[in-house]
């Protein structure tokens, strides 16, 4: 019979230290919460307009003030597409609602393949993460418009299985603040499907 000796001392330091990641970690949770909103209220965005897509199946937000224009295309893919420009007319982008044929890590893959092909690109990221719930993969990376005029984008990906729901940002390289990604995702973030 083996007889084992455990150091109190020990395991409480180590029960304590435990505790207190746990805590600190809820405590970054809601700090991140406050970050984004103090964000938001920095760059004058306080109000959020309603947007509701496919007879209120989906809904998002946008910034007051922002102009949007709905598109419609044909092939049956994108099944909802509608542009928006800020205020200022710095950050560009579109929300999407797709049909989707194959696996999304999938489509995202070919995309980066023909994107390539057809447009120069560098310091592309790909990253998956969680928005309400929903697996989301977030697309990051420079794309070179004309004459080395460098656009940052940012893209949302988010899987709903037989659709997918995508958020495209871009702003000029030039123009482009780290603030902005945090306003992104607090946009990103008002997405619900009813």
């Amino acid at each position: 019979m083996r007889v084992i000796f455990i150091n109190r001392k020990k395991v409480g330091i180590i029960v304590i230290l435990m505790g207190l990641m746990i805590t600190l970690l809820g405590i970054s949770k809601g700090f991140d919460k406050q970050i984004k909103t103090t964000i938001l209220v920095e760059h004058n965005i306080s109000l959020l307009n309603d947007f509701q897509a496919l007879n209120g199946k989906v809904s998002y937000k946008l910034p007051e003030g922002w102009t949007t224009k709905e598109k419609k295309f044909t092939g049956g893919e994108i099944i909802y597409h509608n542009d928006f420009q800020s205020s200022d007319a710095i950050i560009h982008g579109f929300v999407e609602v797709w049909r989707s044929k194959q696996d999304l890590k999938t489509f995202l893959d070919n995309s980066k393949k023909i994107s390539q092909e057809q447009n120069v690109i560098k310091n592309y990221k790909l990253d998956s993460i969680s928005i309400n719930g929903k697996k989301t993969y977030l697309v990051q990376y420079l794309i070179n418009v004309t004459d080395n005029n460098w656009y940052k984008v940012y893209e949302y990906f988010i899987d709903d299985g037989s659709e997918f729901y995508r958020f495209s940002f871009f702003a000029r390289n030039v123009n482009f603040k780290e603030a902005y990604g945090a306003i992104y995702e607090s946009i990103v973030e008002t997405f619900k499907i009813n």
